[in-house]
């Protein structure tokens, strides 16, 4: 059973604090049927400002980069390297998200006590004019992220690792684990068949005849100094449809909790030869996903 432990830090309006809370918890039961994975607990949530997104995505990014630094070999990199990556991530984050925060639809933020899921009711109102259907999809999207770090609480920080290891390592851009892609491909897939299971149509965003986006946004997606990674995600939830085509939630669950079934970005332009290369983990995949159906 999940609880939410919600926190009105925006302050907004009483009414609408209620509207996005009961969102999130219809949102909840649909990624327990669609991701796969059990929900954590207990969930955190709250509406935050700008300016407290700004101050919390900093912490957030310095957070895993300084966990993610711990699991680096020792020798890969030299400490005042670490040290110029933490001080440079701060300087870059807070830039970059005071500039794009509206182009954030909600967010899970590590944090010094735990996880938490926030959300800019701002951003909302000004720029993305969401529906219900799609605020309950973005919603399912996040929940789905909490529930892989219940699955792997390393998962916060082990994409980050696997960078530095690969870059560090020389390995061609083709060979660096997906995992990142991986994890937000996940969130994608979910969210998508969040909207099928509400309105029948597995779509991202705003369906015809919903409010649009605001120019300001579509400013913001279309400046060529936004970094995205938007067609690598994509490319991690067709991988994410496959593996779970070729084995069910079972065989994604695995790839999930083992460091050799990650996927290289190779694999994700082409998953047919991740699924030739892993067949061992598809039967074991579908022997656990059998006998799971039976018991």
């Amino acid at each position: 059973m999940t609880t939410f432990a919600f926190r009105n830090d925006a302050s907004i309006d009483v009414a609408e604090y209620a509207r996005y809370c009961g969102l999130m918890e219809a949102a909840a039961p649909l990624v327990a049927d669609l991701s796969g994975l059990a929900l954590p607990q207990r969930i955190v949530a709250c509406p935050v400002t700008p300016e407290q997104f700004v101050k919390r995505q900093v912490e957030d990014a310095v957070l895993r980069l300084r966990r993610a630094l711990d699991g680096v070999p020792e020798g890969l990199l030299a400490d005042t390297m670490a040290t110029a990556m933490l001080d440079q991530s701060r300087i870059t984050v807070e830039r970059m998200v005071s500039r794009f925060y509206p182009t954030c639809r909600a967010a899970v933020l590590v944090r010094e006590d735990g996880l938490e899921l926030t959300f800019m009711p701002e951003v909302y109102d000004r720029h993305l004019h969401p529906s219900e259907r799609q605020l309950t999809t973005i919603f399912a999207h996040e929940i789905t992220h909490l529930a892989q770090l219940a699955l792997r609480p390393e998962l916060a920080v082990t994409p980050l690792t696997f960078n530095m290891i690969d870059g560090g390592a020389g390995l061609p851009h083709t060979h660096h684990r997906a995992l990142e892609a991986l994890v937000e491909g996940h969130g994608q897939y979910v969210e998508r068949q969040t909207s099928k299971a509400l309105c029948g149509q597995a779509v991202i965003g705003a369906l015809p005849g919903e409010p649009e986006l605001s120019e300001h946004l579509l400013e913001l997606r279309a400046d060529p100094a936004m970094s995205t990674n938007a067609p690598c995600y994509d490319k991690g939830e067709q991988f994410i449809a496959a593996a779970i085509e070729a084995g069910g939630h079972a065989l994604l669950r695995l790839v999930l909790e083992r460091d050799d079934l990650v996927p290289t970005n190779a694999d994700l332009d082409d998953p047919s030869q991740w699924l030739t290369r892993n067949q061992a983990a598809i039967e074991s995949a579908t022997t656990r996903g059998m006998s799971v159906a039976s018991a």
